[in-house]
């Protein structure tokens, strides 16, 4: 039933992995750039690093954006603003006056001020009409935005006015008072025309002609300023890229480019193309960790992760190219990947993953070349100077130098290339600084990571290791004899993971909590009884073997309501492996020596260890356990107790699932039998103080 479902769970496993390589190379496939890439990569002001280039059709020569924006932008300033000259309303403002005029004046002593007022009023009317009267609003655009000339149609003819040609309507009014006769003024006051009421502009704002013409304008305007034909010579080795070479090489990528979209053969060749390397690239990851990373491809976890950060990368650059500025890419840190592979799993995988992220990057990024020198090389002293965070300064000095890096690999591949720092573009030293600014995100990504995955890093284990938490104190007060077995099994296993190339400070920690189960029951552990107080000796063999094995479920229960990681709880699980409550299993065999014991009361749950770490704890525990019982302390005693124990884990083949090899057992032993004999070295005896009569007496005499 077991191996059933073992082979269930074995070929879910393969059936996630292969849904994740397929999904990952879709999406991968999908942030390439669908158009195939210019075959020459080229820079203002650099120096054109290949043979004799000649056109091999013909291809206009592209404005650059700037040019166009510029031509674009004195268009729209040299816009003059279109206006509608309404003929009908001088006519209707002078018959308007006519039609007033009788009203107004029926009040006036004298009848031949009728028309002699009113004549008046009409002929300034008819001149200031003729010239164009404009809404006071229109007028105020006009000076506000310093517009000095205008174009009005008159009978669909367009005629181009100055400003101060045109008059506003509380101008006219304002003339109309001052030109009013000083005579009339008592007899007649002015405010009784009421010109404010029913006075009105001819000469009117039209929008939609005036966006008309401007859209026109900006749709006439050309792109392109010039022609290269078939064989014309265009650059060569060399030779610096001028601003006009740069803008004919932009003009042919661009054309190429069109001519490729054009074509739908081309457009799958290149889909396929991009999807066969990033295939290739994701299936040197798969085999890697296939063949010298077993451990991780077996992980679930591991496979997401380090598929999820290549494609956060890849979706980060494809964003900041197409939607930004190309250069900005630098300031993407993409040294995370390898600190943070290097952290959770080790410096090898973290340097694979980073290269491979790299690469696929790189045919997004616009100079190829410069950006795969500058992120290897960041890479590489990313996992030299930050392999392990368990101080803040550790990731200040790694950013520092990662931006002094980038800095020197730029400086120094830009001298190659031109031998001037004046081509150098110098904003590229503030995306570095960005860069490593943005490196000290590295702090919440572990944290999010640690709980998104249940990875732990040093960080986490630094706090866990403190023997003040909760569990530790608890364990030290509730099972005292516990507590100082793990204190020695942690020094041992830190000592021996640190020598055959495991992780010290997870051994370390993990030994630690190994045995936090025995909290609920300390009494039936030898270490923990006062002597000649042993409650075993009321139970039989089956419920002592029960007791002693069900401190391994009570741990992991316990870690888990802790919160502790997954890689914690493993040590819990796994220090006893399938092996034997040796004791009480033979006690129950001499008891009953003519039955058959059913085994499975006295194994442990297991599994056995499957790491390095988890095999050092196991190897560790079952030698300091054992070492209490020896009567006498000498090498050979410590030697053969340790021999006769690690031999007997092995040939129970308890060992086994771990990548543990036997020189690095071997070198374990060593460790061990030297640490064993410290810790248990005999004292030499102090000599007893003889008191002679003469000294006595010289006493006696003082």
């Amino acid at each position: 039933m077991k191996k059933e479902v073992n082979k269930r769970r074995h070929f879910f496993d393969e059936v996630y992995k292969t849904l994740a390589f397929l999904i990952g190379v879709a999406l991968l496939s999908f942030l390439m750039p669908h158009q195939s890439k210019f075959q020459y990569q080229f820079e203002l002001g650099k120096p054109w690093q290949y043979d004799l280039l000649t056109a091999t059709f013909d291809f206009p020569i592209y404005k650059s954006a700037d040019d166009l924006q510029y031509e674009r932008n004195a268009i729209i300033e040299s816009q003059h603003p279109y206006f509608d000259y309404k003929e009908d309303v001088k006519e209707k403002i002078l018959l308007e006056l006519n039609e007033k005029a009788p009203a107004v004046l029926h009040a006036a002593p004298n009848s031949s001020l009728i028309e002699s007022t009113s004549q008046l009023i009409a002929t300034y009317l008819d001149k200031a009409y003729e010239k164009g009267i404009m809404s006071n609003d229109d007028y105020q655009y006009l000076l506000d935005n310093k517009i000095e000339k205008i174009t009005v149609t008159r009978n669909k003819i367009g005629l181009s006015h100055t400003t101060a040609n045109i008059l506003p309507l509380d101008q006219v009014i304002d003339q109309l008072k001052k030109e009013y006769p000083q005579r009339l003024e008592s007899l007649l006051p002015i405010e009784l025309w009421d010109f404010e009421k029913w006075l009105q502009p001819n000469v009117t704002y039209n929008e939609e002609l005036t966006l008309k013409i401007k859209n026109e304008e900006l749709n006439s305007l050309s792109v392109t300023s010039g022609m290269i034909q078939a064989g014309e010579r265009i650059i060569d080795r060399g030779e610096l890229v001028t601003e006009e070479d740069f803008r004919i090489l932009e003009s042919l990528k661009k054309e190429s480019s069109i001519r490729r979209e054009g074509s739908l053969d081309e457009q799958l060749t290149t889909i396929i193309g991009q999807t066969l390397l990033v295939t290739s690239f994701i299936l040197l990851l798969y085999l890697y960790l296939r063949l010298f990373r077993k451990q991780y491809f077996a992980s679930k976890r591991v496979i997401t992760l380090l598929l999820g950060m290549i494609i956060g990368m890849v979706a980060i650059t494809s964003a900041v190219v197409n939607y930004g500025n190309a250069s900005m890419i630098y300031i993407i840190p993409y040294a995370l990947i390898p600190i943070i592979t290097s952290i959770f799993f080790d410096t090898r995988t973290g340097l694979y993953t980073h290269y491979i992220t790299i690469f696929l990057a790189s045919f997004i990024a616009p100079l190829p070349f410069e950006f795969i020198l500058l992120q290897a090389a960041v890479g590489m002293v990313a996992i030299t100077t930050l392999r392990d965070i368990s101080q803040r300064s550790q990731l200040v000095n790694a950013a520092l130098a990662i931006v002094i890096t980038y800095s020197l690999i730029y400086l120094g591949y830009g001298l190659t290339l031109d031998d001037s720092l004046q081509q150098m573009n110098a904003w590229m030293f503030a995306f570095f600084f960005l860069n490593g600014i943005l490196l000290l995100l590295v702090y919440p990504f572990v944290y999010v990571i640690e709980q998104s995955f249940g990875f732990i890093s040093n960080m986490r284990l630094i706090e866990l290791s403190d023997v003040n938490s909760p569990l530790m104190r608890k364990l030290s007060e509730d099972a005292p004899g516990t507590f100082q077995h793990s204190m020695q099994v942690a020094n041992l296993a830190s000592e021996i993971a640190n020598k055959i190339g495991g992780n010290p400070m997870l051994a370390r920690t993990g030994a630690l909590y190994h045995d936090i189960g025995k909290i609920h029951s300390p009494a039936f552990f030898v270490e923990n009884q006062a002597k000649g107080n042993n409650p075993h000796q009321y139970l039989t063999p089956e419920a002592s073997a029960q007791i002693i094995r069900q401190h391994v479920l009570d741990g992991v229960s316990m870690a888990k309501e802790a919160g502790l990681p997954r890689s914690i709880i493993e040590f819990i699980e796994t220090h006893h492996g399938r092996s034997i409550t040796r004791y009480f299993y033979n006690e129950w065999c001499n008891k009953h020596p003519n039955q058959e014991p059913d085994i499975e009361q006295f194994t442990y749950q297991g599994p056995n260890p499957y790491t390095k770490e988890l095999a050092i704890v196991m190897i560790c525990d079952t030698v300091e356990a054992a070492s209490r019982s020896l009567n006498e302390y000498t090498d050979e005693s410590i030697s053969n107790l340790v021999e006769k124990l690690v031999n007997g884990i092995i040939a129970e083949h308890y060992l086994d699932k771990a990548p543990i090899t036997l020189r690095e057992i071997s070198e374990a032993k060593e460790i061990l039998k030297e640490k064993l004999a410290n810790i248990y070295h005999t004292r030499i005896a102090y000599p007893e103080l003889k008191t002679t009569n003469k000294t006595t007496e010289n006493t006696t005499e003082k």
